[in-house]
């Protein structure tokens, strides 16, 4: 893994019962880096800072954080791409 890969952190917001979510979520066995997993209806402080950074609480959104600054995807095909790209 590049010192870039190491730095940066991954989050996952989700729902269970969202589909898009879960092709995402069933992809991550796939993928080289850990993926914290954000479940936006169990905790309230999950919804509230996804919607707070973007203005939406659409799911599945993944959190790509490096050093200070947040970067927010959303849509689930460009997600598991990116993931699998790492």
């Amino acid at each position: 893994m590049s010192d870039t890969q190491t730095n940066t952190q991954y989050s996952l917001y989700y729902y269970d019962s969202c589909p898009f979510c879960v092709r995402v979520v069933r992809s991550l066995q796939g993928v080289q880096v850990d993926v914290e997993l954000r479940n936006i209806m169990s905790d309230s402080n999950h919804r509230n800072a996804l919607q707070k950074a973007t203005g939406r609480t659409t799911v599945p959104c993944l959190r790509i954080d490096k050093g200070s600054k947040s970067q927010w995807m959303f849509e689930s095909m460009d997600i598991m791409r990116f993931l699998q790209s790492l």
